[in-house]
């Protein structure tokens, strides 16, 4: 099929933009992100077979390219005791606030998932290792850190709710009153 990037572009351009712009706040990361998937488009037209799927195969590239970017800019660095100093911000601050309730919770999860998260998450043991030192197979040692970071999202959960931005960023957090009253809460 014949397509003229000219129409195309024409076309979908408008709301291809609105559409990163939606999803990449800053303005000249979303810009960069337009331009490759615009090359991506013109590079890869012949390839496109049905003119009826033109829409859902160029949203697809916008969305493909955001998830890249939003993937090379995670952050790697382990949640522990440093975490407040690295971070700037509002997050920090959070992330500050928030730190003796996670280590609370990680301390009252169930024997096997408390470990591994320990080991893991605090201790730096890759999975691998966990898995030689717990004397389980590598899937085993991924399922409890699965399980394990899986209860302890529900649990933080729980006990906060959190306010995110688009980047899933806390930007602010109320601790929920009832869990509170229970004593969920860590001494000050």
């Amino acid at each position: 099929m014949n397509h003229d990037f000219t129409e195309i572009y024409n076309r979908f351009s408008d709301s291809l933009r609105k559409f990163i712009r939606g999803a990449v706040k800053d303005s000249d990361v979303a810009d960069d992100i337009f331009q490759e998937v615009l090359l991506k488009i013109h590079s890869n037209l012949t390839s496109l077979n049905d003119e009826e799927r033109l829409a859902a195969w160029i949203f697809k590239i916008a969305r493909n390219a955001i998830y890249d970017y939003y993937r090379s800019s995670k952050p790697t660095a382990a949640f522990d005791d440093t975490l407040s100093a690295e971070a700037d911000g509002p997050e920090a601050e959070y992330s500050e606030k928030i730190l003796p309730y996670m280590k609370y919770l990680v301390e009252i999860l169930p024997e096997p998932y408390r470990r591994a998260i320990i080991q893991t998450e605090f201790e730096g043991l890759s999975q691998k290792e966990l898995a030689a030192k717990e004397g389980i197979s590598l899937s085993g040692a991924k399922s409890r850190v699965q399980r394990g970071r899986g209860m302890l999202k529900e649990m933080l959960l729980e006990c906060c709710h959190f306010e995110l931005d688009a980047r899933k960023h806390i930007i602010g957090y109320q601790p929920n009153c009832s869990c509170c009253k229970e004593g969920c809460r860590p001494e000050k």
